[in-house]
C-alpha cells in the first residue's frame, strides 16, 4: 500500500485528534511553528535528499562566464553537483573551487575554449575556461524546499516522511504541557520514524552502491575485468 501524502492541514487535525486539543487550545499558527521545526529537523539530516534532485539546461554565450541560475530554473537551487557537456565526444565538466580557478584563470592565462571546470559563486554557475562558442549544457542539482506549509500543498518530502511530523508536533505539545513522560514517547516515535524512512530513502537500488564494481554475481563480466583486457589482444608490433 502507497503512503499517505500530508498536508498542513491533515498534519494540524492529526496532531488534534491524538492530542485531543481544539483551535482554541492549540492555534495553527504555533502548530505550524512546530510542524516546520520537525521538517527543518529533517532537512538537516542529509545536503542531498533524493526528493529535493532537480535538473536543467542552460546554454553558453561566447566570450561569457557566469551565467545566473535564476534565469534557467524556477526552483532555488541550493547546489549543483554536476554539469555535462553533450558536445562532441562529450565530458562531464570538474567542479572547482571558485578561488582555485578564479587564480588560474587569470590575466593572460585566461584564454577561451571548450569549458573544462565550473565553480558556483553568487547565484551564478562560472565556466572555466571561458566558452568560445554556444552549446548547451545540462546541469544537476538540489532545490530548496518550497513553502509547503504556507502554501498548502503537500510535505515537500518522501510520503514515507510526512507522519513522523505528527509525532514531533505531539511532542513539542507534551513538553509544553510540562509532561514530559508523554513528549519522550512521541519523540522518540519522530526519531525512529525518520531513522527508518532515511534509511529506505538513501538505500541503493541495487545491492551495491557501485554498479560496475567487481562485487556483483560471480561469473559475470565486471569494469574491472573489463579494463584489464583492454589492448591484451591489441598488436602491438606494428608500432
Amino acid at each position: 500500500m502507497a503512503y499517505q501524502t500530508m498536508t498542513a492541514a491533515t498534519l494540524r487535525s492529526t496532531v488534534r485528534d491524538i492530542t485531543d486539543l481544539d483551535a482554541e487550545d492549540l492555534s495553527d499558527s504555533l502548530l505550524n511553528l512546530y510542524i516546520r521545526d520537525g521538517y527543518y529537523r529533517i532537512l538537516d539530516l542529509e545536503n542531498r535528499w533524493t526528493f529535493l534532485e532537480t535538473s536543467f539546461t542552460f546554454s553558453t554565450v561566447a566570450n561569457q562566464r557566469a551565467y545566473t541560475i535564476a534565469d534557467f530554473t524556477a526552483d532555488p537551487i541550493s547546489s549543483v553537483v554536476s554539469i555535462t557537456d553533450a558536445n562532441g565526444i562529450g565530458k562531464r565538466l570538474e567542479m572547482v573551487g571558485y578561488d582555485t580557478a578564479e587564480e588560474t584563470y587569470l590575466g593572460t592565462y585566461d584564454t577561451k575554449g571548450d569549458p573544462l571546470f565550473y565553480a558556483v559563486w553568487q547565484g551564478k554557475i562560472h565556466l572555466f575556461p571561458k566558452p568560445d562558442n554556444v552549446r548547451t549544457l545540462t546541469a544537476r542539482g538540489y532545490r530548496e524546499p518550497i513553502d509547503w506549509a504556507t502554501s498548502g500543498g503537500a510535505v515537500d518530502a518522501s510520503p514515507n516522511l510526512h507522519f513522523a511530523l505528527v509525532y514531533y508536533a505531539c511532542s513539542r505539545i507534551y513538553q509544553g504541557l510540562e509532561d514530559s513522560a508523554m513528549a519522550d514517547v512521541y519523540k522518540r516515535s519522530f526519531d525512529e520514524g525518520v531513522t527508518l524512512a532515511r534509511n529506505s530513502i538513501v538505500k541503493p537500488t541495487s545491492h551495491a552502491y557501485t554498479v560496475l564494481s567487481a562485487g556483483r554475481t560471480k561469473g559475470r563480466p565486471t569494469y574491472k575485468g573489463w579494463t584489464a583486457t583492454l589492448g591484451r589482444n591489441f598488436d602491438w608490433s606494428q608500432y
